[in-house]
């Protein structure tokens, strides 16, 4: 269907502002993430049984550091539709 994202889709990613992600990762932990939750969040995601990584590849606590201090850039993740709210994390 026009407008549906498919599972090859989301294998291969899109492009979100990187605020919607810590938002949906502080809206998971009940706070605003520290650089060391985030990357642990990040890195261990899990859809249909299996277990991802949100940006296709682990992120260290540094490399998290630096992204959020950068919450208006677009970055590719691999279950847009988790981050935007439109299917619930499993």
């Amino acid at each position: 269907m026009a407008g549906m994202s498919t599972r090859a889709d989301n294998a291969k990613g899109r492009k979100v502002m990187l605020g919607f992600v810590v938002r949906r990762c502080a809206r998971e932990l009940g706070h605003h993430p520290t650089p060391d939750e985030f990357a642990l969040w990040a890195n261990n995601q899990r859809r249909d049984g299996e277990r991802y990584h949100i940006f296709g590849q682990a992120i260290s606590a540094e490399a998290a550091k630096i992204m959020l201090r950068s919450l208006d850039r677009l970055v590719t993740v691999r279950s847009p539709e988790v981050i935007l709210g439109q299917r619930e994390a499993s």
